[in-house]
C-alpha cells in the first residue's frame, strides 16, 4: 500500500507500463478536510515575487482554471483503458518495443496515408491510435515508395509490421494477421465509352493495368491468364492509362479509385462491370514478434462496433457528399426483379428440355430407326439448347453484373449515405440474389460445355497436396462462420504426388466437394481430407463429412445435373444440382473414376480415383 496524490501515481503507471497497481480506497479523492491544496511559493527574502504570483493567479480565469484541471486530473481518468487482457510477457514486451515502425501504402489514400506531419493517418490510422492508447505504445510510419516497396520493408526488417494487407499463403510465410478491419469492394473501372466489360472474362485478349504486388493482381494472374496484363507502380499510374486509352481497364477497390479519380481529375473513368472477389484487409506484423501479434489482436477485438462505424462513417463520408439517389434505388429493385422473373422463366424452360431430352433417350431403346431419327432430335436439341444458353447467358449477365456493381457501390456509400435501414436491406438483397444467379448460369454454362465436349484440358504437372491445400484454405472462411473444422492428414510414408492435368479443374472439383460438406453439415462438424497412394499406381483422394448423408435411393439421382440431395422442403439450402454432375464429369475427362460414400445422418464420402498414367513420383 502506497498513499499518493492520485493524478501523480496514475501519470507514473501508465508512462512506467506498471502492471497489477490499482486505487484500492472507497474513493477516488480524499475528504476534503484531507486533501492536499498545491499551492505556489517564493523564497521569504522575495516579497515582490510572491506578489507578482498572487497577482498573475488572479488573473486565472474560472475557465481556464476548469481547462487546466480537466487536462492534467479529469481527462487522465477519463482516458483510462480498461484491462484487454494482456499477458505479462506482452506487457514486458511492448514496455521494452513501445515505438513500432508501420510500412504504410503510399496508394491507398483515404484508407491509409501518412500526413503532413508524418503521422499515419486514415481508417489505418484511426485504428493505430486507439490501439496505441490500450498497449501505452506509439506507431511510427515508414512509407515506401510503392506498395511492392513496403513490403520489402517489413521482409528486410525495416519495419515490424503492414498498415493495410490482405492475407494470401505467401504473405503468411512471413506474416501473422489479425482479424478484419475493412472489406474492400473490387470492380472494373474503364474509360466512358469504352463499353461494359461486365465481368472478367469480358476483359480476355484486352490490356488491363493493374498495380504490382496487390492481392487483386495475383488473383487475375493467376485465374484470367487471357487477360493481357500492364503492370504498375501505383493506382495513378493505373488509372491514368485507362484515362488515356493506353489500356482498357483497370481492377481495383470502389474506395481507393473513387478517392484517386477526385484528386487527378480523372472525370472520364467509370465504372463498368464487377469482380467475384472481395478483398478482406488485415495488420500484418512480423512472424518472428509473436507478442506483439497477440497484443494487436487483443486491442483491435476490443474497439466496439460503434467506435469502428464512426471510423468508417470519418473516412467514407471524404469519397462522396452527394445525397442518395432513392429513385435509383428502386430502378435497381425493379431491375432485379424483372431478372429474377427472366430466371425463372429460362430455368422452367431448361427443365422442360431436360425432361424432353429423357424421352428422347427412351426412345433409342424401342428400335435402331427409331433410335437414329431420335439422336438427331438429340442433337438437335442440344444445339438448340447450347445457343440458347449462350443468348440467355449473354442478354442476363449484362443486367446483372450492371444490377450487382451498382448495389455494391450504393452499400459502399458512391452517391451517399443511405439513412433508411430498409433501403440497405433491399440493396442487400438485390446483391446477394444477383450472387447466387451469376453463380447459377456459369454453372449451367460450364455443365452444357462439358457434355458439348467443348470443354479443353490445360495439362501440366502439379503438387496434388498443394492444389488441395489451397482448395481448403479458400473454404475455411465458410466453414469457420458454421464452426466446421477442415483437417487434411497427409500420410507421411507417401511422397508428394505430381499429378499430369488441368490444375484449375481439379482445384474446382476440391472446391465443389469441400463446398457440398460445409453446405450439409451441421455447426461444429468436421471435414476430413485423405490422399492415399494404390497398390497399381493410381492416387485416391476421399473427402469425408459428418453431415445429414444422402439417402441410398438417391445417390444415382444427384451425379445426374438439376437433381439435388435432399428434397427442397427437407433442408433450408440454396443449390441448382449441378455441383456434383460438374465433378463427376471434371473427373472423368481426367480418365478417373468418381463415387460417394453415404449413410443418413451419418455422413458423406466422396472418391476421386486419378489413374497411374497421370501421376509422377
Amino acid at each position: 500500500v502506497h498513499p499518493d496524490i492520485l493524478p501523480v501515481s496514475r501519470y507514473m503507471i501508465r508512462t512506467t507500463m506498471l502492471s497489477g497497481i490499482e486505487v484500492i480506497g472507497d474513493k477516488f479523492y480524499p475528504e476534503t478536510e484531507n486533501a492536499d491544496f498545491i499551492r505556489l511559493a517564493s523564497r521569504n527574502d522575495w516579497p515582490i515575487l510572491i506578489t507578482i504570483l498572487k497577482k498573475g493567479m488572479a488573473a486565472v480565469t474560472e475557465e481556464e482554471f476548469v481547462a487546466l484541471t480537466d487536462k492534467w486530473q479529469t481527462a487522465q481518468l477519463e482516458s483510462e483503458e480498461p484491462d484487454i487482457g494482456l499477458t505479462p510477457e506482452e506487457v514486458a514486451w511492448l514496455t521494452e518495443n513501445n515505438v513500432i515502425d508501420v510500412a504504410i501504402n503510399p496508394d491507398v489514400e483515404p484508407l491509409e496515408f501518412v500526413d503532413e506531419n508524418g503521422e499515419i493517418s486514415g481508417i489505418t490510422g484511426d485504428y493505430l491510435s486507439k490501439i496505441a492508447r490500450k498497449l501505452k505504445i506509439e506507431f511510427n510510419a515508414v512509407l515506401g515508395d510503392n506498395w511492392a516497396d513496403s513490403i520489402e520493408k517489413v521482409r528486410n526488417n525495416e519495419a515490424a509490421m503492414l498498415g493495410l494487407v490482405t492475407p494470401t499463403p505467401q504473405r503468411s510465410e512471413f506474416l501473422t494477421f489479425t482479424e478484419s478491419y475493412l472489406d474492400m469492394v473490387n470492380m472494373i473501372f474503364s474509360r466512358q465509352g469504352e463499353g461494359v466489360f461486365g465481368t472478367l472474362d469480358g476483359l480476355s485478349g484486352k490490356k488491363v493495368a493493374l498495380v504490382e504486388g496487390y492481392y487483386s493482381t495475383d488473383y487475375i494472374v493467376q485465374n484470367y491468364p487471357e487477360i493481357d496484363l500492364m503492370m504498375t507502380e501505383s493506382i495513378v499510374e493505373a488509372l491514368r492509362l485507362v484515362s488515356s486509352g493506353d489500356a482498357s481497364a483497370y481492377v481495383g477497390s470502389l474506395q481507393t479509385v473513387t478517392q484517386t479519380v477526385a484528386e487527378q481529375g480523372l472525370t472520364n473513368i467509370v465504372v463498368v462491370g464487377d469482380t467475384p472477389y472481395r478483398e478482406t484487409n488485415t495488420f500484418g506484423i512480423r512472424s518472428d514478434m509473436p507478442l506483439l501479434a497477440s497484443a494487436m489482436q487483443k486491442a483491435l477485438q476490443s474497439i466496439s462496433e460503434q467506435e469502428r462505424a464512426e471510423i468508417a462513417r470519418a473516412w467514407t463520408g471524404l469519397i462522396a457528399e452527394v445525397p442518395a439517389d432513392y429513385k435509383l434505388i428502386w430502378q435497381i429493385a425493379i431491375a432485379g426483379f424483372l431478372t429474377l422473373i427472366l430466371i425463372l422463366i429460362w430455368n422452367n424452360s431448361l427443365r422442360r428440355e431436360v425432361e424432353r431430352r429423357k424421352v428422347v433417350e427412351r426412345k433409342l431403346i424401342i428400335s435402331q430407326e427409331r433410335a437414329q431419327r431420335a439422336q438427331s432430335e438429340a442433337e438437335a436439341a442440344n444445339a438448340a439448347k447450347s445457343a440458347f444458353l449462350a443468348n440467355m447467358s449473354h442478354e442476363i449477365r449484362t443486367p446483372l453484373n450492371a444490377i450487382i456493381g451498382f448495389s455494391d457501390a450504393m452499400l459502399a456509400g458512391v452517391g451517399g449515405t443511405i439513412k433508411e435501414k430498409k433501403h440497405t436491406e433491399y440493396l442487400t438483397d438485390i446483391r446477394n440474389s444477383g450472387d447466387h444467379l451469376a453463380t447459377v448460369i456459369n454453372d449451367i454454362l460450364d455443365l452444357s460445355k462439358i457434355e458439348a465436349g467443348k470443354w479443353k484440358l490445360d495439362e501440366y504437372d502439379f503438387d496434388l497436396e498443394a492444389c488441395l491445400q489451397d482448395a481448403i484454405k479458400m473454404l475455411l472462411p465458410q466453414a469457420d462462420h458454421k464452426k466446421i473444422s477442415i483437417c487434411y492428414h497427409p500420410d507421411e510414408n507417401i511422397v508428394p504426388e505430381n499429378i499430369h492435368g488441368d490444375i484449375n479443374a481439379i482445384k474446382r472439383i476440391f472446391i465443389n466437394l469441400l463446398s457440398n460438406s460445409i453446405k450439409y453439415t451441421s455447426a461444429g462438424g468436421k471435414i476430413e481430407c485423405h490422399i492415399n497412394k494404390q497398390r497399381n499406381g493410381s492416387v485416391e483422394i476421399e473427402i469425408s463429412d459428418n453431415g445429414i448423408g444422402i439417402p441410398t435411393d438417391r445417390i444415382d439421382h444427384v451425379l445426374s445435373p438439376f437433381e439435388q440431395i435432399h428434397k427442397e422442403h427437407d433442408l433450408n439450402e440454396e443449390g441448382t444440382g449441378l455441383g456434383l454432375p460438374i465433378v463427376k464429369n471434371l473427373v472423368e475427362l481426367h480418365g478417373g473414376k468418381f463415387k460417394l460414400i453415404s449413410e443418413v445422418n451419418k455422413g458423406t464420402t466422396a472418391v476421386i480415383s486419378i489413374p497411374s498414367r497421370r501421376v509422377s513420383g
